[in-house]
């Protein structure tokens, strides 16, 4: 469980702020997970938006907060914690109520979380290249911060592999190989799923757990990129269908009609010029 100690911190007015605190993105897939969580268990916080668009996360206030750059964090009584997986263990460990990993599949769901975690690049190398046009994603990066947020007291290299994602997109984008190699990762993980799914109403059973909102943002986002779930991965399309009727899901996939139709634009664009997602996994 990653949770900064105070040295670490160097914007420190958030130490002594009370009760719980996030700072997430509207669209960032890990923000959205740890919203869906926070309201399944009810559970009551005080919002603080990072707009990753305007490249916030890399302003001194932020970066004073987490050595990574990243969101979510999560800010309970002054102490800070960062890493999604780890900020939702914490708070259902803390808030045992309605419990998301139940004590007799912690394990598993904890190996699950591993492999979602490792899927990340994968969505994010997605994203960029079939959702958004890259002239219309300007970067610009500020400089670290003087008074940066350490990790255990030394900077942490999580931080330079971010700029260095950033820095690579901004000179040629997210090449066609990158994009492929990461498309038959994310198949091969949902043909597992798909035979769960098989068997189960959830992906571990018959009760929700957290990898079902952790793949419901993975699958929404595929979904928007026209990723051919309904053909590759039919249970796995019922299925979140199924959670796409609780409002708390549906809200989350709620994207403004100007990022719908420059998607949409972008998708015909290259479905037109021969290169598409469907085309690449079906044929």
């Amino acid at each position: 469980m990653v949770k900064l100690r105070q040295e670490d911190i160097k914007t420190k007015e958030v130490l002594s702020w009370k009760g719980l605190h996030l700072f997430h993105f509207q669209f960032s897939a890990c923000s959205m997970k740890t919203r869906i969580f926070l309201a399944l268990k009810e559970i009551a916080y005080e919002s603080h938006h990072i707009d990753l668009q305007k490249k916030e996360n890399f302003s001194p206030y932020f970066q004073g907060i987490t050595p990574r750059s990243l969101v979510p964090v999560l800010i309970d009584d002054g102490d800070v914690h960062i890493e999604s997986n780890d900020i939702l263990e914490y708070l259902d460990e803390k808030y045992p109520s309605k419990s998301l990993i139940p004590p007799e599949k912690k394990d598993e769901i904890k190996k699950m979380m591993a492999e979602e975690n490792d899927l990340h690049i994968d969505i994010r190398n997605i994203t960029f290249k079939f959702l958004v046009p890259k002239f219309l994603n300007k970067v610009k990066i500020e400089k670290k911060a003087a008074a940066k947020a350490t990790l255990n007291g030394a900077e942490d290299s999580a931080d330079d592999k971010n700029r260095a994602f950033w820095e690579s997109y901004k000179k040629i984008g997210i090449s066609d190989e990158v994009a492929t190699k990461s498309l038959l990762n994310i198949k091969n993980h949902l043909n597992e799923i798909d035979e769960n799914l098989n068997h189960h109403t959830y992906i571990l059973g018959n009760d929700l757990t957290l990898p079902d909102i952790a793949w419901f943002i993975y699958v929404a986002r595929l979904k928007s990129a026209k990723y051919p779930i309904h053909i590759l991965h039919p249970n796995v399309n019922d299925w979140y269908e199924s959670l796409l009727k609780k409002d708390v899901f549906a809200k989350e996939t709620k994207i403004p009609k100007i990022i719908k139709v420059v998607s949409y634009l972008f998708y015909v664009f290259q479905k037109y010029s021969g290169w598409s997602i469907k085309r690449q996994l079906v044929g």
